[in-house]
């Protein structure tokens, strides 16, 4: 069968433009360490891609929850400790006054009672690093409590969430919500005959300062303290419990995070060996074919004559 010699030299064009191709996608595949450049090159693995991709976004921005829920219920529970630590040392300096006791060392109580009275009320307006209130329920730009500490025995007031119960939570898994906040309603509003933590303080102070004191108001005064150390305790309780439940729930997803990660580099990085081997095969084949296209642009009809 007689082959004409422009089938010759479009076939070894061919392969030359074939391998050059070739080449040019396995040197882009080799600088970006990727087997897929475009979903053309595989379309399945590009689909399983998508998917793995999608999982692992979401999975990254659960983690990124559960770090922000963790930072938050620590910072609260930074914070309760002092409170109670505060409540307890208030507590002590009850204990310590005596209706027979030198109006010195009375006053000195009254002193040390308004400065732990006043850190009590700091406390509950404490603010998160971002500047927010934690104990407003949803509202963080209020100042939750409010009372003057003057000796008038004023009611304390709440300038948070119109209900105190408002609490805020985050969303650290599928359909998954952890409270990262309390308000401290429980706290303030003693269950003993209704009062009011620091109007009840303020009380003992001005008792204190005018050195009449009997038993009686001691007791009244450390009764309302007890209850909100143990109302302060069920929260503490509630913040721990809520900060193992996120490190579980983070260890589990931490977990997934990687293995999904791992899949998708194992779908998406080149097998840098095998990449190489082929560029090597497809530079040769390339010289071949550009040897052949030579031999094949040379021949003229003045080649057979003579």
């Amino acid at each position: 069968m007689r082959i004409a010699s422009t089938t010759f030299y479009q076939g070894s064009l061919s392969g030359i433009l074939d391998n050059q191709s070739s080449i040019a996608r396995l040197n882009q595949q080799i600088a970006a360490d990727q087997r897929i450049l475009a979903p053309k090159d595989d379309p399945l693995a590009t689909e399983k891609i998508l998917g793995l991709s999608t999982r692992v976004a979401a999975r990254a921005q659960f983690v990124n929850n559960q770090d922000r829920a963790l930072f938050a219920l620590s910072y609260e529970s930074t914070v309760l400790q002092e409170l109670d630590k505060t409540l307890n040392d208030a507590r002590a300096v009850l204990v310590g006054m005596g209706d027979s006791f030198d109006q010195t060392i009375l006053d000195s109580g009254a002193q040390e009672l308004q400065s732990l009275a006043q850190h009590i009320l700091d406390l509950a307006n404490t603010r998160d690093p971002g500047g927010n209130y934690i104990f407003g329920g949803f509202d963080t730009v209020n100042e939750p409590y409010a009372n003057p500490l003057d000796g008038t025995t004023s009611a304390t007031t709440y300038g948070g969430t119109p209900n105190p119960g408002g609490t805020r939570a985050i969303e650290v898994e599928v359909s998954r919500q952890i409270q990262v906040n309390d308000n401290l309603d429980s706290v303030m509003q003693s269950g003993v005959a209704g009062s009011d933590l620091l109007q009840e303080l303020d009380d003992a102070i001005a008792t204190l300062q005018g050195g009449v004191l009997d038993q009686a108001d001691i007791d009244g005064w450390l009764a309302v303290i007890d209850d909100a150390i143990a109302n302060l305790d069920l929260i503490n309780h509630r913040v721990a419990a809520a900060y193992a439940e996120v490190e579980d729930v983070q260890e589990t997803t931490k977990s997934l995070l990687t293995q999904e990660q791992n899949a998708l580099s194992d779908l998406l990085l080149l097998d840098e060996t095998s990449a190489i081997a082929e560029l090597q095969s497809r530079m040769t084949s390339l010289e071949a074919a550009q040897q052949a296209f030579g031999m094949t642009s040379s021949l003229s009809l003045f080649n057979y004559i003579g």
